[in-house]
């Protein structure tokens, strides 16, 4: 089921009233298969210069519940949250372009116009309790091509609370879970000929976007990240047979792990 949510009003400047747009990012054209009981929320947006602004974000529909509701308000907030201000600073700034070009439109080459923002999600394991959801922007504001960047939704409810998911409150915490999880991931990026892997820290190895499911525990690298542009992005998968022995027995993945 899709809907489409209605825009805050904006300065009449940043939007052509009546304008709306699903831009086609090159970088990911395949269908998403959605998981049941998604339903998923779309925004979009026109500017200047042929400016495109759009977000699609999912919503828990399977278990209707307080907990199911904290866990939709949360990934609303964090979508909407990073969305507003990205766009609403690409059409300023697509304007102000436009504006100074007003005299002489020569001024505007080619990297002025159809600047973009697409952001769209993967749903890696929803719950009543939990959702994991791996965010994704694609981003072009001129130059020679767009770039991508993924974020993390993961939610859960914790004490009657939502919170967002840390990478560690997964694992035994008196386990040396860095050192192994880190190895599992070279071991993967290289199999991968990840061209930049021995220049990455550890730090920034596990602190890429990651989801969990009963699969096992994704990490997603964009581009840039451990390789060249050329190389696209990167997924990591240590799979829940070989990290089954660290997962916390009272954290989000403990009953994935059984």
């Amino acid at each position: 089921m899709t809907s489409i949510k209605n825009l805050i009003a904006w300065p009449s400047a940043l939007l052509l009233a009546g304008c709306l747009h699903w831009p086609d990012g090159p970088e990911d054209p395949q269908v998403r298969v959605q998981p049941k009981g998604i339903e998923e929320i779309q925004l979009r947006a026109d500017g200047p210069l042929r400016a495109k602004a759009s977000a699609a974000y999912p919503q828990l529909t399977a278990w209707p519940s307080a907990e199911q509701d904290q866990l939709n308000k949360a990934i609303e907030s964090l979508f909407v949250n990073r969305y507003k201000p990205a766009f609403t600073e690409m059409f300023r700034q697509a304007a102000d372009a436009e504006n100074e070009a007003s005299s002489d439109p020569t001024k505007l080459g080619a990297s002025f116009y159809d600047w973009t923002i697409r952001d769209s999600y993967e749903t890696a394991y929803p719950s009543r309790w939990m959702v994991s959801v791996r965010g994704k922007r694609y981003e072009y504001t001129g130059g020679a091509h767009g770039n991508t960047t993924f974020f993390n939704a993961n939610f859960w409810i914790r004490n009657g609370k939502v919170e967002p998911v840390q990478l560690a409150q997964l694992f035994k915490p008196m386990y040396l879970w860095h050192g192994r999880i880190e190895e599992m991931i070279r071991r993967k990026l290289k199999a991968q000929n990840a061209l930049w892997l021995n220049d990455v820290s550890r730090k920034e190895l596990l602190g890429a976007a990651f989801t969990f499911s009963k699969k096992g525990l994704e990490f997603h690298y964009h581009p840039y990240s451990v390789g060249p542009h050329t190389q696209g992005s990167f997924h990591v998968l240590p799979p829940m047979a070989e990290i089954r022995y660290l997962i916390f027995p009272g954290g989000p993945m403990s009953q994935m792990a059984k």
